[in-house]
């Protein structure tokens, strides 16, 4: 268990007066306990749905699969399994979840407080079983309320995002070896996907945004069959998750030497994002950090790019503090924030994007990727 989690978490309960909590959001569950499923190849057909976390009177215990449990365990995390794979029994992976669930939450019978609930990943065929333990008006919706606790990061968090972002870092550093005209972007991309499994040692979640030539006026998409030529900008967005955290960074690269103009655009979008970095620390609030950079893009004649400034990174790769237009959030110290400005121009077939990670600190911010040439 994360004991500072756990400690935000039980303040949090206490203050809306809950004396339990049901947590079905898988990056609750990580940010709570360390543990985190492997992801590689989504849902799995053995299963009934994801981990599913009870706190109540002291204790947490973990709902999960007899597959994943051991993992669980081994992390010191109690767990109550039930039966995934077998041969001798229909796989009912649902229907074993749906019994454990029941004896899981069945001393909450005669719980008179309020149970702190995770509505949105709480499976359907769940929500009759839950009803029946404790009524409804006993439950109090967290959803929009955790994030905002995950937002500040404990030291254990922070150690895991600067692995995610050193691996991230590894990234470009290949991508800028491998590019050379007449290979496809799925060629390269699979190349790099190849070479960071090899540096981790294991198999690696890995999204993207991985596109090249007129394709990065698009603002982003998944590597395809285009052929890179002389003269293309590529936009490499990277994120990777190590252990539960997630990873990020944004460069545009060159196939040879770019133009005069991709030179131009390029170095505008690093003058706003140095901007920004400049601009982050505890008070801003991220509506205004936002503003800043957008407004500094329009500036110098630019069209105002059409995604967020940036976002949080954590157990998810995008959540508190939201770098957009409506956010009021105030940054805190303890925070870690993606920016990402980038200028987009269509008629030209050319798009650049960069991006960094930062911690805010208590005056300011420490850059945590080292990819780019400030």
């Amino acid at each position: 268990m994360n004991e500072i989690s756990l400690a935000r978490l039980q303040e949090t309960l206490k203050e809306k007066q809950c004396s339990a909590a049901l947590l079905t959001n898988p990056a609750t569950i990580t940010w709570l306990t360390g543990y985190a499923p492997s992801i590689q190849t989504g849902p799995s057909p053995f299963e009934g749905g994801a981990a599913i976390g009870l706190w109540w009177e002291g204790h947490f215990t973990l709902l999960l699969s007899d597959m994943e449990s051991p993992a669980a365990q081994a992390m010191g995390i109690t767990t109550r399994d039930y039966v995934s794979y077998t041969i001798d029994e229909p796989v009912f992976g649902f229907d074993h979840q749906a019994h454990a669930f029941k004896e899981l939450i069945a001393p909450l019978k005669s719980f008179s407080g309020n149970i702190a609930v995770e509505l949105n990943f709480l499976s359907a065929s769940l929500f009759p079983t839950l009803m029946q333990a404790v009524p409804f008006d006993q439950w109090l919706i967290v959803d929009n309320d955790l994030p905002l606790l995950r937002a500040v990061k404990s030291e254990v968090e922070l150690q895991k995002i600067r692995a995610s972002l050193a691996i991230a870092d590894s990234a470009q550093a290949i991508v800028k070896r491998l590019l050379q005209g007449g290979l496809s972007e799925i060629e390269v991309w699979g190349q790099l996907k190849a070479g960071l499994e090899h540096q981790v040692g294991g198999r690696l979640p890995l999204l993207a945004d991985f596109v090249a030539g007129a394709r990065t006026a698009e603002i982003g998409g998944l590597p395809g069959n285009y052929r890179l030529q002389a003269g293309d900008a590529v936009i490499a967005d990277i994120v990777p998750r190590l252990d539960g955290y997630w990873g990020d960074n944004a460069a545009t690269h060159f196939v040879g030497e770019p133009s005069e103009s991709q030179k131009k655009i390029y170095q505008v979008v690093l003058e706003t994002l140095e901007m920004g970095l400049e601009a982050v620390k505890p008070g801003v609030k991220a509506r205004d950090l936002d503003s800043l950079l957008r407004q500094h893009i329009e500036a110098k004649g630019y069209p105002i790019y059409p995604h967020h400034t940036g976002h949080g990174l954590g157990t998810t790769y995008h959540e508190e503090p939201r770098i957009v237009p409506y956010n009021e959030l105030t940054l805190q110290a303890g925070m870690v924030l993606a920016l990402e400005p980038g200028i987009y121009l269509p008629d030209e077939g050319l798009g650049v994007r960069l991006e960094d990670v930062v911690l805010v600190t208590q005056d300011g911010c420490e850059v945590l990727t080292h990819h780019l040439n400030h």
